[in-house]
């Protein structure tokens, strides 16, 4: 079997896996097929099925206890936040919800910028704005946003009250993302960030800092993102 195949492999044993989880085949406390079940019904090795099996535990399907097996897992739910399509984009046929905590402003960029910047941004300065965003009612992701302030006329005007930042920089300045970079930390939430998700402080979360690179020469988007995964994970396909 080839390399290609065995990956195509892998992945089928994975969104099978997770189809009957989610379809309701498998409960929460069930046992999966043991691994030499596993691999007879695939015509597999024990490598892959146990790839498989590892990646549906680090998703929070399954939990791997040896001497007994995998058990079915209350499946936490995925956020797609990392790709460049935007927040909104990744969160699939989840109800969200954006409040605005501070409307958007023309300002000088911080002294202590996350990022660095070159002497045209600098002049140009930013448009600055926070949210808050809800998934199914509960406060998943605070967001605090800059992008230069390059060809964005009246944009502090703009409402961004449940709407996609990006689809409104698409439809009303024909500006589109193109690649970016992040960087991703686990930290203790402060007393800010705990007050906002609703966590203690003691609670862990995920910090992410990204700049996002756009169709319009020297027009990025940064932004310094916290996210609370007790209740969802991380994930996007590439």
């Amino acid at each position: 079997m080839s390399k290609k195949e065995i990956i195509h492999l892998y992945k089928k044993v994975i969104e099978d896996l997770k189809f009957s989880i989610e379809k309701g085949d498998y409960k929460k406390g069930d046992l999966l097929p043991s691994e030499n079940d596993l691999c007879k019904s695939y015509d597999t090795t024990r490598v892959t099925i146990r790839q498989a099996l590892s990646s549906l535990a680090n998703m929070g399907y399954i939990t791997r206890r040896h001497g007994k097996g995998s058990i079915v897992s209350e499946p936490k739910t995925g956020l797609g936040i990392l790709s460049v399509s935007g927040v909104t984009a990744g969160i699939g046929g989840q109800k969200l919800i954006t409040t605005i905590l501070d409307k958007p402003i023309k300002k000088d960029w911080p002294s202590n910028f996350f990022y660095h910047l070159d002497e045209n941004a600098i002049k140009a300065g930013c448009i600055f704005f926070s949210r808050l965003r809800y998934i199914n009612n509960i406060p998943v992701l605070y967001e605090e946003t800059h992008i230069t302030n390059i060809d964005l006329p009246r944009f502090s005007s703009r409402s961004l009250e449940n709407r996609s930042l990006f689809k409104v920089l698409k439809e009303h300045y024909n500006i589109e993302v193109k690649e970016g970079e992040q960087k991703i930390w686990a930290i203790l939430a402060d007393k800010t960030i705990s007050s906002l998700l609703n966590i203690k402080t003691t609670h862990p979360v995920v910090h992410m800092k990204r700049c996002l690179q756009t169709n319009v020469k020297g027009l990025n988007i940064y932004s310094s993102l916290y996210c609370n995964t007790e209740d969802h994970f991380l994930q996007d396909s590439f």
